[in-house]
């Protein structure tokens, strides 16, 4: 059975950058229609990251993944669980001003912040270390290589010290 929260992902991303965006254009360039793009994509956002996460959950308590890929999952999982409280506060905050604050402007684009991490994040665990996926072995780099900007990530968030750990 292939893995169900990548078809899902995709939506809670683009519906929470076309928000940040509608929302900063409307404010910045006064386009007031705009903010209603921003509202709903922002409710949209969040109610598709609250679906996103548990299937998210459920792929990765099925597949079988090594354990450098493991780690870097619960990473993700943690991460995302975050920004899924991060956007639902955030819709709720924007659904209750009619045109956002510069305060909200500055969150919302703390949460498109943590939204392009994470979003790299999902791209390396999948591209890179072939989580959910079946190993092709068609990479154009060294595995060592491919690996090493996620290996430097993990390291840097869970305090451990170059060297230490598995892979390098």
């Amino acid at each position: 059975m292939p893995p169900v929260h990548p078809a899902l992902v995709h939506y809670p991303v683009a519906l929470g950058v076309t928000s940040v965006i509608a929302d900063t254009v409307a404010a910045v360039a006064g386009f007031p229609q705009l903010f209603v793009v921003g509202q709903w994509a922002m409710a949209i956002a969040a109610a598709g990251a609250a679906v996103a996460a548990p299937a998210g959950y459920w792929d990765m308590k099925r597949d079988d993944l090594a354990h450098e890929t493991h780690e870097l999952v619960h990473l993700h999982m943690k991460s995302g669980l975050t920004l899924v409280v991060a956007l639902v506060i955030g819709a709720i905050w924007r659904w209750s001003l009619d045109s956002p604050a510069v305060t909200y402007l500055l969150f919302a684009w703390i949460v498109l912040g943590g939204l392009t991490l994470q979003t790299w994040m999902g791209g390396e665990i999948v591209y890179v270390h072939g989580g959910g996926v079946a190993a092709a072995g068609q990479g154009t780099a060294p595995e060592a290589e491919a690996k090493r900007p996620s290996r430097m990530l993990y390291r840097r968030l869970s305090g451990e010290r170059e060297g230490s750990g598995s892979g390098e």
